[in-house]
Formats: structure tokens, C-alpha cells, sequence
């Protein structure tokens, strides 16, 4: 939210961009065609949100850079932010295609457009860079979630130096907080970030765990002859159960929802809690051990 209304200062411009699929908070602005627990609910248009707001809010279908460049041409001048979770998770884990990205960096750098990667999901997950490091693009503005908290409630945005400026008190773009600096909260971030900044191995672990259950799971569905489609990026993976690649959310509510389900209750049973939803990401934890692994992919194989 704050982000936004930071892009609009600087840019003087009120609309933005999102993408179907992408879960930016429950602010009104952004609950237009969202990701997560909407999408879980097959809510897409959320009542109590004024006409006036939405029509500022531009939506288009991840990963197609050409449904970009049309919102850009239908809305010359008028477009402050594109807005986006660089790897997606709040419609199953959701890769960016080859360019996507640098496409979008192109695109906003030429028409004078902040460009806003939401890393609640992926800061400090992905790499101690995020999404930029580990793709190899830089934001204008990036925006993380209690990760820097360590879990704790807590939020924050930085970005460009130029941009940053427009805050007040040496701009007149109004930020508050309650909760602001709050000293649990920031003593319990800093102790997790000195952790991965200290154990970098942290993060070639985890990937190597998540490779590792991805290509078990695929082998034992494969093997059960169950069709499906793992994404994976790091320690990010969803399980779609549908034929057709999944590289956004159209091709994500068409996988089979009722298999799912069926999966979820079925590893629950086998004492593997995954997330409830095939909107959601699968999270990997560095605790998680290779006698664990190995009880998911029992669990797994007894899946019918």
C-alpha cells in the first residue's frame, strides 16, 4: 500500500499495474483478480470496493509481456507502477518466463514506470538478494513481509535513492506506522538475517532438499500415473495436478481443484500438513530432514 502511494507521488500518475493471481494484501486497490485465499474461495471481484478505486487498478495475466505493452499504450502517461511477486506463489509457485522480467524492466524504464516486486514471498527465501539476485533484475521498489521479523508482524519497502526522497520528511508522501521499528520485532529479524548472512549454505541446502522432494514426488506420480506438473524455484514448489504447463493463474484454477483436495486430506491423514490450498505455495523449511523427505514421499506413493 505504501509502496503504491509512494509510486504515485513520485510518478504524479495514479494508475498501476497487477497481475492476475498476485496477492498484494488485503488493501482495496489490490483486490482486484487476486491470488490466495480469493482465489481459493473463487472470489475474483470483492464486494465493498469502491468503483472509483478499481478503475485505477490494471490487471493483466502473469508472464504475458504483450498484455502489458497494450494496458501501457490503452493508458499513455496515466500508469505510475507495475506491481508484481517476481516468482508468484499465491496461485501454486508461479516461475517467470525467459524475459519476462527483463521485459517489464525495459518496458518501465522507457515509459517512466516504477517497477514494484513484492518480496514478501521471495526476500531472503530465493537468496539473501531475493528475487533480484537470484533472476538477476533490479526493482525500483521492493516491499518485504515478517520475514524481516523473523516471522514477528512486521513490514518494509526501500528502494531507489530519488524515489525513497518523496517520503516525508524530505518529501511530502506521508508514511506512519504503530508498530513501526518496533524493538521484538527488529531484535528477532536481525538475529535471523545475521543467521543467513553468517550460514550462506543455508540456501544450497534448501534447494537441494526441494530438488530432491520434487523429483521423488514426480517419479512416484508418475509411476501411479497421475497426471501432474511441479513447479520449482529454490525453496518454492506447488504441485498442479493438470497435463498442461502452469505459468499462470488461467492455467492454474484449470487443474484438477478436487485432486488436490483429495491430496491434501489424504497427507494429513499420513501426518504430512501441506498447504490447504493448490493457490499456495509450498514453503521449505532447512529443518525439514531427509527422514521427513522420505515419510512425504511414502505418504505420497500411497496416493491414489
Amino acid at each position: 500500500m505504501s509502496a503504491i502511494r509512494l509510486a504515485r507521488g513520485y510518478t504524479g500518475k495514479n494508475k498501476f499495474i497487477k497481475f492476475e493471481g498476485c496477492y498484494h494484501g488485503h488493501a482495496d486497490a489490490f483486490l482486484i483478480k487476486a491470488g490466495s485465499g480469493a482465489a481459493t474461495l473463487n472470489i475474483q471481484h470483492v464486494p465493498g470496493i469502491p468503483a472509483a478505486v478499481a478503475d485505477d487498478t490494471l490487471t493483466a495475466p502473469y508472464n504475458d509481456l504483450a498484455a502489458v505493452e497494450q494496458l501501457m499504450e490503452q493508458n499513455k502517461d496515466e500508469i505510475a507502477a507495475i506491481i508484481l511477486v517476481p516468482v508468484a506463489g499465491n496461485m501454486g509457485c508461479i516461475l517467470p518466463q525467459p524475459g519476462f522480467l527483463a521485459g517489464l524492466r525495459s518496458l518501465c524504464t522507457r515509459e517512466k514506470i516504477v517497477l514494484i516486486f513484492d518480496e514478501v514471498m521471495t526476500g531472503f527465501r530465493l537468496s539473501a538478494g531475493g528475487a533480484q539476485q537470484t533472476l538477476n533484475i533490479d526493482a525500483d521498489l521492493v516491499t518485504y513481509g515478517k520475514v524481516i521479523g523473523a516471522g514477528l508482524p512486521v513490514g518494509a519497502f526501500g528502494g531507489k535513492k530519488e524515489i525513497m526522497e518523496c517520503i516525508a520528511p524530505l518529501g511530502n508522501v506521508y508514511q506512519a506506522g504503530t508498530l513501526s521499528g518496533n524493538p521484538v520485532a527488529m531484535i528477532a529479524g536481525y538475529t535471523l538475517l545475521n543467521e543467513l548472512k553468517n550460514n550462506p549454505s543455508i540456501y544450497a541446502e534448501l534447494n537441494e532438499k526441494t530438488l530432491l522432494l520434487k523429483k521423488r514426488m514426480a517419479a512416484i506420480f508418475e509411476n501411479n500415473k497421475i497426471p501432474v506438473q511441479i513447479n520449482q524455484l529454490g525453496s518454492m514448489i506447488s504441485v498442479h495436478f493438470t497435463n498442461e504447463p502452469v505459468t499462470d493463474f488461467a492455467s492454474s484454477a484449470r487443474s484438477d481443484q478436487a485432486v488436490f483436495r483429495s491430496f491434501f486430506h489424504h497427507m494429513l491423514k499420513e501426518g504430512v500438513y501441506l498447504p490447504p490450498s493448490a493457490f499456495e505455495s509450498w514453503f521449505l523449511n532447512n529443518a525439514l530432514s531427509a527422514a521427513d523427505i522420505d515419510k512425504t514421499i511414502e505418504a505420497t506413493a500411497k496416493f491414489q
